[in-house]
């Protein structure tokens, strides 16, 4: 299936650069792992990739957040990089607060919301991707998903997993995910992005 038209992936990002290789690993694997710095801008153009990939389309691309204040800031910024409302094409949920509609094709949330999910949807139909940020920090909820997606997959053949993650833990969440063959879940490294940062010293007064 083709992406959503009109889906621009910001190629100032260093995740920007990697996009063509993201959506084939997509449309090749049911499981990505991403490994990048913050500024990497993984968390704003993954999602993006995903539509452009295809992906939204039978389901929603659902995006766990470890906090609220995140889940909402994101949806705000990718809803307006895509030029449309919260609540509409992009919407989140957290706890007391949803903004989702029919035409929702990107949701982010808190991990906790999509545990919840999975106990009137086991098979987590209402989505078509799922998107784990910030996996590094491996709170109970994120291990807790992590474990039950891998059961889940075999019963989802059809369900793409992308797992976000700092450089740490890479290794082990590819381990996680290994295919039928023993193959891990395939790793893309993608850099982050810095500034120059100058040091100045005031001189030493009485005024200290």
């Amino acid at each position: 299936a083709s992406g959503l038209p009109g889906v621009q992936v910001d190629a100032n990002l260093p995740v920007g650069q990697y996009a063509e290789r993201l959506r084939q690993l997509i449309t090749d694997h049911p499981v990505v792992v991403v490994a990048g710095e913050t500024g990497s801008g993984k968390t704003t153009q993954i999602p993006k990739i995903c539509l452009s990939a295809g992906r939204g389309i039978a389901g929603m691309i659902g995006c766990t957040q470890p906090r609220r204040i995140a889940a909402r800031a994101v949806a705000n910024r990718v809803a307006e990089e895509l030029q449309t409302a919260v609540g509409g094409a992009v919407g989140f949920q957290v706890r007391f607060n949803e903004q989702v509609g029919e035409r929702t094709y990107l949701k982010f949330m808190t991990d906790g919301i999509l545990l919840n999910e999975i106990q009137d949807d086991p098979m987590l139909r209402a989505y078509d991707a799922i998107i784990i940020d910030e996996a590094h920090e491996r709170s109970l909820n994120i291990d807790f998903i992590l474990g039950y997606l891998k059961q889940l997959l075999p019963q989802r053949p059809d369900l793409q997993v992308i797992v976000t993650s700092a450089t740490i833990d890479t290794e082990r969440f590819a381990q996680h995910f290994t295919d039928r063959d023993g193959s891990p879940a395939p790793v893309l490294v993608v850099e982050g992005r810095t500034y120059p940062v100058e040091l100045r010293y005031r001189p030493y007064g009485a005024d200290n």
